[in-house]
């Protein structure tokens, strides 16, 4: 079976630039990729705008989908929807693909 839908979760604060970016790639394939960020976000200055052009273009034009744990990754950035961690391992089972980072 080919998968159609994606899930990109990301935990550790290394990852969180490298999980966007593939989250944006599988918009190539899959209709729609979540991306899901557990924690909060710590971008390095020099890639913030860079990372808030990304989270814009996959929720507007990609149609995708960006989940958070964290209150105040709602209040430092545009395009995510807040999700308990509860509420993430409810959704999960409903994707065909997980991708941790």
């Amino acid at each position: 079976m080919e998968p159609k839908n994606v899930a990109v979760i990301i935990r550790d604060v290394p990852n969180q630039w490298e999980g966007l970016r593939s989250t944006l790639g599988m918009a190539i394939d899959f209709e729609g990729p979540h991306m899901f960020v557990i924690g909060k976000l710590q971008i390095p200055d020099d890639k913030v705008a860079i990372y808030k052009e990304s989270l814009e273009y996959l929720a507007d034009v990609l149609d995708g989908k960006n989940f958070t744990d964290n209150k105040a990754n709602l209040e430092n950035w545009d395009f995510f929807e807040y999700i308990t961690l509860d509420e993430m391992a409810q959704k999960l089972p409903g994707y065909d693909l997980i991708i941790p980072f």
